[in-house]
């Protein structure tokens, strides 16, 4: 059979609409301006996406680079790396496989595999098998964020990981912030996010108390429409709430002061993008604790019920609220700048990747096996109904 080549090969599910996608579209991008040949295929999973999700049209967007070509389904495909995005698309099987050699495979894992009461996500070792059996190459596991990575450290030595991140990557300057922030005590306070319950607080009290609308605070959302917070119970009177899409991102983060981001206990934020861009444009991130291991000392950490009194905190030194924020701009682009994508590639086709179970581990051995049986449980009494 005839093969093809490529630097990088790029397999994803393009029903992605999210920060998946928009980590993909970014990674896709910087390897082509740097010259590298990409392939792409689109895959089709299976019991992940909903019968109305359709094709991403920034996804197809890509083939109209001219280093990016869709890649043959009737031909062997070669690749220095291969990235098997997101895992769970995977872990049912896809409808089109491809024969791919790679000298190195990974699978860019942008969900963790615990959810936030601790139950599995999915099965780890069934999605490499998948891989292996349809694909006919063993993938090694890059984590997206050290969160991810104490968890999939869980499966060690029986997972293979990268030894450094895949993390989401930004251009930066589609990020840049046009509007100088924080100069007086009324805040804009805000966050965007989907209608989906997971991400946003566990109840109407957490997420009122995470925007606290006042004389002094201006509320803006959005993403989610004023119905989804009414059914949940909010009191949404003087918020500003805009549909999905209704502002480009960057500019909607630019009319912002604070981001204030708290999602359901249920919840497991393995990256979050979407601080990440809020930390772009300038503004002062308010966050739930968990999320610290990824953004360090560059947000503010709290409950909800805590929000309103570290925003007061915020209008008593605005120079050093506007002074922590451009050292958060500075540490995004310094570890999140696609420019550095191709550098990180080279250093991938070099990663032997690693077994250790050294380093922060989110479970022990004895909990991710009692787990791993919970998952497969339920999966075969979903199966039996």
């Amino acid at each position: 059979m005839a093969s093809t080549q490529y630097d990088a090969l790029i397999l994803v599910d393009p029903r992605f609409m999210g920060g998946t996608a928009t980590a993909v579209e970014t990674d896709v991008r910087a390897l082509e301006a740097a010259g590298l040949a990409v392939g792409l295929h689109f895959v089709t999973g299976h019991d992940f996406f909903l019968p109305h999700e359709t094709i991403n049209p920034r996804l197809a967007a890509l083939l109209d680079l001219s280093g990016v070509q869709r890649v043959p389904c009737d031909r062997t495909t070669r690749a220095r790396i291969a990235f098997f995005h997101h895992p769970q698309p995977f872990q049912r099987g896809v409808d089109n496989p491809i024969q791919v050699i790679a000298d190195n495979t990974v699978i860019v894992c942008h969900q963790a595999p615990f959810k936030g009461d601790g139950a599995l996500e999915y099965d780890p070792f069934l999605i490499q098998r998948q891989i292996r059996n349809q694909f006919g190459t063993l993938p090694t596991w890059a984590p997206i964020s050290g969160i991810c990575r104490a968890q999939l450290r869980s499966f060690s030595p029986l997972l293979r990981l990268t030894h450094e991140d895949w993390p989401n990557t930004f251009q930066v300057g589609d990020w840049t912030p046009k509007r100088e922030k924080l100069t007086i005590p009324h805040l804009v306070v805000g966050r965007h996010g989907r209608p989906h319950t997971d991400k946003w607080g566990d109840d109407r009290t957490d997420i009122a108390a995470s925007l606290p609308a006042g004389a002094l605070t201006r509320i803006r959302t959005m993403g989610a429409d004023k119905d989804f917070f009414e059914a949940l119970g909010v009191e949404t009177t003087n918020w500003d709430i805009l549909p999905f899409n209704a502002e480009p991102v960057p500019d909607f983060l630019d009319s912002l002061d604070v981001f204030s981001y708290f999602h359901s206990s249920r919840w497991i934020e393995t990256f979050g993008r979407t601080v990440a861009e809020a930390m772009l444009m300038g503004a002062r991130c308010v966050l739930q604790p968990e999320l610290k291991r990824t953004f360090g000392d560059h947000a503010l950490y709290c409950e909800p019920s805590e929000v309103a009194q570290v925003l007061n905190a915020i209008r008593n030194d605005l120079h050093g609220a506007r002074q922590a924020t451009r050292q958060a701009r500075e540490w995004c682009i310094k570890n999140y700048a696609a420019e550095f994508i191709p550098a990180r590639f080279e250093a991938l086709t070099r990663d032997p990747g690693t077994t250790s179970r050294r380093g922060p581990i989110a479970a022990s051995p004895f909990t991710a096996a009692r787990k791993w049986t919970g998952f497969h449980r339920r999966s075969h009494q979903a199966r039996k109904q």
